[in-house]
């Protein structure tokens, strides 16, 4: 079934991560032809952790980049073989699939090595050297089946075949001489010989050109225990079918590429086609065999389909958005810059929260809503809203946030208050993890712009530590990129936001009326960061370019 990944804005806040999981959800219960997975493009702050853990909802998968990888093929079924698999088998599977590699597997199905048709061939080449033939130990079966052979006769206990192999072709008297217990020669139709070599302990007789085995040479056979196998093959043909019953761990490779589920195809692109294999192998976090990828799994685009969330600029995407095959997107804010490859469904509404508008389409669809989407929804909109303090809060939100509370079986003040003290909690914490935390890039003016949001209403303590937070910004604006950079430190009770900046003074005073002092500027009734806060910059950069 098709994987779609359903992912909010790359430094994900609650909104973002409980949208993805309830459309991901509401998807998955309309459409029954794809499969919906909900995702992150980065870790969880602590009052989504405190959300997911309340209503025991499992953290989604996390998704930094959505470039496409091995994950994105169509894997197919792999052949393969068992370190003691003959090479004849080797040999035959790769001429009846047309293939021209083959893994071999443990009893776990971790892949040991790889046995290829150069390898077979190196093989065979160096058998046709002058050098003494041997059987490795082989089922005595396998062997009869390698020599087109029936089986005269096997003793019951005797499952395997081993030992030097001669050809009787020498004087009898001299071969005798030659032969050791636990031999096996290759012997035409020549009874005296027959009756000799098992006497002399030969434990394997491989009776070539269909010739006849008499029933003395039978009994003798019985009485040695030894084995006789008779083919219509002559004595040299024989020979050569017996340097096919080498078991493959001899001859593989145990140099080979391996790739897993998360390898980026432009990683295995290079693998394959550097290869002497011109393939690599797809294994599991345990080393077992998934799959080979080879240079035609590889011509086609593949692309990973994704719909976004609680955003729609390029800039808070997660890595690699322009390699995906975006195929909706659902959000509350700006109309950002992010462009598709075809038309999409792109649904923008200036509510509180993006969870409001998929609770909404939960109930307009008469879809059932379990308890815990609910509570997801219920707190992406409390989240969003700051409990329906913010400026951005509508009559919708409030509306359908009672319809989720009574679904959720919890009471939104109580609740709310609990979850937004979960997010607020930044004393002892490293200052670049709170700035990062909720931070997102705007492009106003062809400026880069980071506005980082934390919630408090320890605004001394922030004062205090004003340098480490200063310093915090530094880094965080480098490692961005961005030309200027906001701190918002906002408190909900007193209704205002201290605000920490990076950037020219003369865009804060523009935009509000006032630089403050040291680059820090308290700003009363300025809660929202979309609709307070980064309009009003929009509106200083327009007239400082005029």
């Amino acid at each position: 079934m098709e994987k779609v990944y359903v992912i909010g804005h790359k430094s994900p806040d609650t909104d973002s991560i409980v949208s993805a999981i309830s459309y991901a959800e509401y998807k998955n219960s309309v459409d029954g032809k794809r499969r919906y997975i909900p995702s992150r493009g980065g870790e969880l702050n602590p009052e989504t952790s405190f959300v997911l853990n309340f209503f025991n909802v499992p953290i989604p998968t996390l998704l930094q980049t959505v470039e496409p990888t091995v994950d994105d093929l169509t894997l197919k079924e792999p052949f393969y073989a068992r370190p003691d698999t003959p090479v004849y088998d080797v040999a035959t599977l790769m001429e009846e699939k047309n293939i021209k590699n083959v893994p071999v597997v443990d009893e776990n199905g971790k892949i040991v090595g790889v046995v290829t048709e150069r390898g077979l061939a190196r093989v065979y080449v160096r058998r046709t050297k002058v050098e003494p033939l041997h059987i490795h130990p082989v089922p005595t079966r396998s062997l009869a089946r390698i020599l087109q052979a029936d089986v005269v006769y096997k003793p019951q206990k005797q499952e395997l075949i081993s030992g030097s192999v001669h050809m009787a072709v020498d004087a009898l008297h001299v071969l005798l001489k030659k032969i050791v217990q636990g031999d096996v020669v290759i012997v035409g139709d020549d009874e005296p010989a027959q009756i000799a070599l098992l006497e002399n302990g030969a434990k394997l007789l491989i009776v070539v050109n269909e010739a006849p085995v008499s029933e003395r040479v039978l009994k003798i056979a019985k009485q040695k225990g030894a084995t006789i196998l008779r083919t219509s093959a002559d004595a040299f043909g024989a020979a050569k079918l017996i340097n096919l019953s080498l078991p493959v761990s001899l001859i593989m490779s145990k140099d080979f590429p391996v790739v897993s589920y998360s390898t980026s195809l432009e990683d295995v692109k290079e693998l394959v086609f550097e290869s002497k294999y011109r393939a690599a192998f797809v294994i599991d976090l345990e080393g077992r065999l998934i799959s080979i990828i080879t240079r035609t799994d590889l011509m086609r685009t593949v692309r990973k389909k994704v719909i976004l969330v609680d955003h729609n600029e390029r800039s808070q995407a997660v890595d690699g958005i322009d390699k995906a095959d975006i195929l909706e997107i659902i959000d509350h804010h700006r109309i950002g810059d992010i462009s598709t490859l075809h038309p999409v469904f792109f649904y923008n509404e200036p509510v509180g929260s993006t969870s409001t508008i998929i609770a909404s389409w939960f109930f307009r669809e008469g879809i059932k809503m379990e308890r815990e989407i609910a509570g997801l929804l219920l707190s992406g909109i409390i989240s969003d809203t700051l409990l329906f303090a913010l400026s951005t809060t509508t009559s919708k939100d409030k509306e359908i946030a009672r319809r989720l509370e009574k679904i959720s079986k919890v009471n939104i003040e109580d609740y709310g208050k609990k979850m937004l003290m979960e997010g607020m909690k930044i004393k002892g914490q490293d200052p670049v993890s709170l700035l990062k935390r909720d931070v997102k890039k705007y492009t106003i003016m062809d400026h880069n712009i980071a506005i980082s949001q934390i919630m408090t209403t320890d605004f001394e303590g922030v004062l205090k530590e004003r340098e480490k937070f200063k310093n915090a910004m530094e880094r965080v604006k480098g490692s961005l990129g961005a030309d200027m950079m906001f701190v918002l430190f906002t408190d909900p009770i007193r209704k205002s936001s201290l605000v920490m900046y990076d950037c020219n003074p003369r865009i804060l005073e523009h935009a509000f009326g006032s630089k403050g002092e040291e680059n820090i500027l308290e700003l009363k009734n300025v809660m929202s960061r979309k609709k307070d806060f980064v309009p009003r910059i929009g509106d200083a950069l327009t007239a400082f370019r005029k």
